[in-house]
């Protein structure tokens, strides 16, 4: 996998500081950047210290790989919080971790899935859940080869052959039995402007309307452009795919395609014979047995603690009053930070202990605190919630949203807000697994259960992708750009590294902003983040790009009832 979560940035953090070494991935190996067998028990040490899991030292030896690494200290967290662990003290035990197989006749949905079934419910004809992608292939394409290998991949996944069937109003998943997945195919070559005519088709296969009931829960089409220039157009809906999910998805698509004869991946999440080892209904089936009693219990009272009964959602200044009832339509604003700047954020970040994930995100804060007049900001982060081994190569919607709140009373410098950032992050992470909804039912009260609960802005940072590898072409790009006009939160902001730099996405609600205000938030936000690391040691709700303000903003108190 190329996807990084909070533990990998964490690993990567503690391998830059005791290797000396710059440019550290996944795949990097702890021996081929200067790592000694006698420096592993540092770094043993530091991860027991800092993430609270005891690994040792000749299993990371063995490991060897960042990624390796990471699977052991993400089982060494997961055992100590199922109390099988050194040092896990009466943490409740609950399962031990999902099983192939251990599943009814009508497996339930997962808590994300259930969420997204309902709301699909409310709005049949939504189109918000859909996850649009472009897989752009220069080369000597091979279409029923390409065919053949998507029909083995969704054969491969239950996941992406299941439809959602309710009794009496409750939903379970009904896996259908693997047979050929239609690929269409367009030949656009002869157009005046194909490149128009496949941006036209593939905004058409982006916006279907998913029949849960009825339809897998993904669509594909072939478009083909030029003798050796095509676009694999797939769209999925949200209820079977999380951005890792499509990582997997296209990468093993990939490989079959490379080796048609196998008919299966060869992913580090399959059995002896290439199957997975997992599918995606045994996991929901272990979430509802592990997410009850003891174990729900700790992970509510813990989010109370954080957050307090009936949490209140920041209130950013609006153009416009907040609309008795939600549309979803929004738009973008784009900007980058430049690779020097983004240079000096990074090195800032390690010096001080926290990733460039944490730098951002700090910076983030700082700005909003000081637009909305506020010491105490709330964001939603998404997390991966592949808390344990044996989901780190399983397909479907895994994802969760876990509110940090970070609190900015006694004027910190930025060095100190950073490392606010950094606890509660690393906390919120070890925390994850309950998910959002049910944080919300037990926090939050009905009367208060209006609009966006706890949090209505959102901070996403994004690894630079890689691409996936096509045997036979000369090159394969995919775009994972979603729709452009609809928006979830009030504002979200997309933080991808790309390159050297790092490219902002700020995703806007345009029934509440015009498109000065996020540009100049934008705008803003990168001067925050310029300053706070220039002069890292003076408050920083007093730095002048915080105190942000626009002409035309409100606060409009009766928004937030």
């Amino acid at each position: 996998m190329t996807v990084m979560g909070f533990v990998e940035e964490e690993l990567a953090l503690m391998w830059a500081e005791i290797l000396d070494a710059t440019d550290v991935t996944l795949g990097s190996h702890w021996q081929a950047l200067g790592g000694r067998p006698e420096a592993v028990h540092t770094l043993a040490d530091r991860i027991d210290e800092e993430l609270g899991a005891r690994v040792e030292p000749a299993g990371l030896l063995d490991a060897g790989t960042l990624e390796g690494m990471a699977r052991l200290v993400r089982g060494a967290m997961a055992a100590r919080k199922a109390g099988t662990g050194p040092g896990a003290g009466a943490a409740a035990a609950g399962p031990s971790g999902p099983r192939a197989g251990a599943r009814p006749e009508r497996p339930a949905l997962s808590f994300a899935q259930q969420r997204l079934w309902f709301m699909q419910q409310i709005d049949p004809d939504t189109t918000l859940y859909n996850v649009p992608t472009v897989l752009r292939l220069r080369g000597a394409l091979d279409p029923g080869r390409l065919g053949r290998a998507l029909t083995a991949l969704v054969a491969r996944h239950e996941v992406l052959r299941t439809t959602y069937q309710a009794t009496s109003g409750v939903p379970h998943q009904a896996v259908a039995a693997p047979g050929e997945f239609p690929l269409p195919s367009t030949d656009l070559s002869a157009e005046a402007e194909p490149v128009a005519e496949a941006a036209r088709i593939a905004a058409d296969v982006g916006a279907y309307v998913f029949d849960l009931a009825a339809d897998l829960p993904l669509r594909a089409h072939l478009l083909r452009l030029g003798a050796e220039d095509h676009h694999l157009v797939v769209t999925f809906h949200h209820i079977a795919i999380d951005g890792w999910s499509v990582e997997i998805f296209f990468r093993e698509l990939g490989e079959l395609y490379g080796d048609p004869g196998t008919g299966t991946g060869t992913g580090t999440g399959a059995d002896a014979d290439g199957e997975p080892a997992l599918q995606y209904a045994d996991y929901a089936v272990w979430q509802r047995e592990r997410l009850q009693g003891d174990t729900l219990d700790a992970l509510t009272a813990h989010w109370r603690a954080v957050l307090g009964d009936d949490p209140q959602a920041l209130a950013v200044p609006t153009d416009h009053p907040r609309p008795r009832h939600r549309s979803f339509r929004g738009a973008v604003v784009t900007r980058d930070l430049g690779p020097e700047l983004t240079a000096r954020l990074r090195e800032f970040g390690r010096t001080e202990r926290g990733t460039l994930n944490m730098t951002l995100l700090a910076g983030f804060q700082a700005l909003l605190a000081g637009w909305s007049g506020t010491e105490d900001v709330t964001v939603g982060i998404p997390v991966a919630g592949r808390t344990r081994p044996e989901l780190q190569e399983l397909l479907g919607c895994l994802i969760n949203m876990v509110p940090v709140r970070v609190g900015l009373g006694g004027d910190p410098a930025f060095r100190g807000l950073l490392a606010r950032t950094r606890t509660a992050l690393l906390d919120a992470s070890a925390q994850q697994e309950l998910p959002f909804d049910k944080l919300v039912e037990a926090l939050v009260s009905r009367r208060s259960r209006d609009f966006l609960p706890v949090f209505r802005v959102m901070f996403s940072f994004l690894k630079e992708q890689s691409d996936p590898v096509f045997a036979g072409l000369e090159h394969c790009s995919l775009d994972l750009t979603g729709p452009q006009d609809t928006a979830k939160y009030d504002l979200s902001l997309y933080a991808q590294e790309s390159g050297a730099g790092v490219a902002l996405t700020l995703e806007y609600d345009t029934d509440l902003f015009g498109p000065e205000t996020p540009a100049a938030l934008l705008a803003a936000y990168e001067q925050t983040l310029h300053d706070a690391i220039t002069f890292p040691d003076g408050p920083v709700l007093d730095l002048p790009a915080v105190r942000f303000r626009v002409s035309g903003t409100e606060r409009n108190t009766h928004r937030d009832r």
